[in-house]
């Protein structure tokens, strides 16, 4: 079969397959008068005539066989309208992708697309004139990009033309007079039996000790790639080969890529890998409506429900056997699903229930994750293993995975953080909460060990990747998104706010912990990212309310009610500013919130209120915050090893950790009322405010926390002091205020606020 080309799909026209599925379409229905006739008719009077001797013995037969071919010829024609339906509008749409890529995206960027001998395209920039031709790295990878999508589009068609022409020849049959072969719904049939014959012959294959070939990896990879967010493919698919088998499956292709170095074998299992993972959490999915239990459904059909996930939480719990390297490789279901739930965003009905269940089997069994000794080369670097992303170590600590797992899948995430384990009917554990399952108690003990290497050889790198894994586990679960998703913040529900109110406290009650070279170092960042996201509770905090109402409301908010002394949002703040990351990502968040009451402020004043009052009252909270994070910065600056690399360190993520200044001010402006470009104004306002706090010399800045600790410290508020000053001219300026002395006295009140005299 020959394979389909770029030129193939660019310039074919999709109109007659289209006509021919209409016209199968005809026939189905008038094949059905016919099987219907045929039914109702002749085999109704064959059956009611009193016939006897020849005509009983022959004729009856033979008429109950014709009215089954021609209910036989129905099927078959209804398969094949099927397929060619499904085809054509797989085609049409992979098509209009393809061309749309070509003839808009490439003419614009000025890239010429060719068609290569082999089916693919080469993407090259066109010559401009009064150009030298040189491109930047970011062209360079805009148009890597861009011809990999259009040759993926080419493979998916192809895929799409192949599984049809396999359809439609099992239809027909081989024999050519009698109807109805195989009986196909729909394209996604055809493929996910397809991709289920692909993997149980790999697990044959690896019995015998082969494995698939590059061929027949390669199209389990495409049809797994382009179905993996096709509920019908991806229930049929992991429906037919149950847990057992699709945890093996996915084992020995990892194992068998990872240990043996072949590059496209790896590139093809990781894809395979990666694309299992989407396909599970498509597959587990309940569809809207239907995880009411009064609702009716086929839950077999619809999703993998409650049967097939009890089966799952047995077979993760159960000795999985491989040879690999000439040993006995013995690991547990959960550890290879663990590879599987790194990706893709899964419904809590499915994801909260398995990760209480893996976590209370870890505590029932210490040691409950075997790591092959020959796993490792003596140096503690892992030659095989079964997670084939690039980061996250090999996979044989399936929590790592699954704190992944539970960092794309928020709602799961947040009911996950609130809950706990024990105490359940047959456990005979205690009761622990899952937050302090991996945090420990207020002084860090008790908290989950995580894996080790051969011969207890340490693996630094693997237990970072699992902590990092929990604090993006933790961001998902208090801001109710992905953790790395660019959505714009949502306003908390009550269930999120509990859970940072319970980060805030653990990080309050043992600050070392977090800070660098501490247990929990690894999850600084993080640390950052929620106090971000909660910045207008934490603004409120130091406000001592708002009765002004000059503080966005952002939902549920954390429970700080015995927090208003703020001494221990201080001490969680102050920690998480000594990560240089966290600390930009922190005042990025409080410099838009800042920026954002002052405009409030200025357009809610009455005509009775001073100006001057209600400034300061909006600049308040924001110079304490920076107060408390300069406290941070200045104490990692004098602990560092390195105390100029740790300025610099600052400096540098002031300038690239901006993300969040956008989502800030797009989340907060929403309710001034004020006519402009709003948004632009204070995210450049914020921007240089922030870049005012960098180091002019850190040699200097790095000698200065040395020997005058304090003076560093009033220095750093007279940069916010400055900058507040500036933000409140610029609000000013928006609200179309005039300069006159009561702007030019309220600025000076704001200065006052903030500058070290009054801290």
């Amino acid at each position: 079969m020959g394979r389909l080309t770029f030129d193939d799909l660019y310039q074919v026209s999709l109109t007659s397959l289209g006509s021919a599925a209409d016209d199968w379409k005809e026939m189905v229905d008038q094949l059905e008068t016919l099987a219907t006739d045929a039914r109702n008719g002749m085999v109704k009077q064959s059956e009611a005539a009193r016939w006897a001797g020849v005509n009983a013995d022959v004729t009856r037969p033979f008429v109950r066989k014709t009215a089954k071919e021609f209910s036989d010829a129905h099927t078959e024609a209804k398969a094949i309208w099927a397929m060619l339906r499904d085809a054509h509008a797989d085609l049409v749409a992979v098509q209009s992708a393809l061309k749309e890529a070509v003839d808009v995206e490439a003419k614009k960027q000025h890239i010429q697309v060719t068609g290569l001998p082999d089916g693919t395209v080469s993407c090259v920039y066109l010559h401009q004139r009064d150009s030298n031709d040189t491109q930047t790295q970011e062209q360079l990878d805009y148009k890597d990009r861009l011809e990999s999508r259009i040759n993926n589009l080419i493979a998916q068609a192809d895929e799409i033309d192949n599984s049809a022409s396999r359809a439609l020849k099992k239809i027909h049959g081989n024999d050519s007079h009698n109807f109805g072969h195989a009986k196909y719904d729909s394209l996604d049939d055809v493929q996910s039996e397809r991709a289920v014959q692909l993997a149980r012959k790999s697990l044959a294959k690896y019995r015998d000790g082969g494995e698939l070939s590059i061929t027949e990896l390669t199209e389990l990879r495409q049809l797994l790639a382009y179905n993996s967010k096709d509920r019908e493919f991806t229930v049929d698919f992991y429906k037919a080969l149950g847990p057992k088998d699709a945890l093996r499956f996915q084992a020995q292709i990892a194992l068998d890529a990872s240990a043996e170095g072949d590059k496209t074998q790896f590139k093809l299992a990781h894809s395979i890998q990666t694309s299992m993972g989407k396909a599970l959490a498509t597959a587990t999915r309940p569809p809207t409506g239907k995880d009411d239990p009064s609702t009716a459904f086929r839950e077999d059909r619809d999703y993998l429900g409650k049967a097939w996930q009890t089966e799952l939480k047995r077979v993760g719990r159960a000795p999985l056997t491989f040879e690999k390297n000439n040993a006995r490789v013995e690991i547990r279901g959960y550890q290879v699903l663990g590879t599987l739930l790194r990706h893709g965003s899964y419904d809590k009905s499915f994801l909260t229930p398995i990760a209480e269940d893996m976590v209370t089997f870890e505590r029932k069994q210490p040691w409950a994750w075997p790591e092959p000794h020959n796993s490792y080369s003596g140096l503690g670097v892992d030659r095989f293993g079964l997670n084939l992303d690039k980061d996250g170590g090999p996979g044989w600590d399936p929590m790592t995975g699954l704190l992944e797992g539970l960092s794309h899948s928020p709602e799961a995430s947040t009911a996950f953080f609130n809950g706990s384990t024990g105490e359940g009917e047959h456990d005979g554990l205690k009761k622990i909460s899952n937050l302090d399952y991996f945090l420990g108690d207020k002084d860090g003990k008790g908290a989950r060990e995580w894996a080790y290497g051969a011969a207890g050889i340490k693996v630094s790198d693997t237990e970072n990747f699992g902590k990092e894994a929990l604090g993006h586990a933790l961001e998902s679960a208090t801001s109710g998104r992905p953790y790395d998703s660019d959505a714009p913040a949502k306003n908390h529900t009550q269930a999120e706010a509990d859970v940072f109110r319970s980060v805030v406290d653990k990080v309050a009650a043992n600050p070392d912990l977090f800070k660098e070279g501490g247990t929990f170092a690894s999850i600084s960042g993080s640390l950052g990212n929620m106090s971000a996201e909660y910045m207008h509770d934490i603004q409120r905090v130091h406000a001592g309310g708002d009765e002004s109402e000059y503080i966005k409301q952002t939902g549920a908010e954390p429970d700080f009610s015995e927090y208003r002394d703020k001494h221990i949002l201080n001490k969680f703040l102050k920690t998480a500013a000594e990560d240089p990351g966290a600390y930009a990502t922190i005042t990025h968040a409080q410099q838009a919130v800042t920026t954002e009451m002052f405009q409030e402020a200025i357009s809610r004043r009455g005509g009775e209120d001073d100006l001057g009052d209600v400034a300061t009252r909006a600049a308040k909270p924001g110079a304490a915050i920076g107060i408390v994070t300069s406290e941070g910065r200045a104490d990692a600056i004098a602990t560092a090893d390195d105390s100029v690399k740790k300025a610099q360190e600052y400096n540098d993520s002031l300038e690239s950790g901006d993300s969040w200044l956008g989502r800030a001010v797009d989340y907060g402006l929403s309710r001034i009322p004020i006519g402009g470009d709003i948004a632009g104004w204070v995210i450049e306002d914020a921007r240089a405010a922030i870049l005012g706090h960098r180091e002019e010399s850190v040699e200097d800045a790095a000698r200065q926390v040395q020997e005058n600790r304090d003076l560093y410290l009033a220095t750093e508020r007279e940069k916010s002091a400055q900058a507040a000053k500036h933000a409140f001219y610029s609000a000013a300026s928006q609200a179309g205020l005039n300069f006159d002395d009561t702007v030019k006295g309220a600025a000076d009140d704001v200065y006052q606020t903030v500058s070290p005299s009054k801290n």
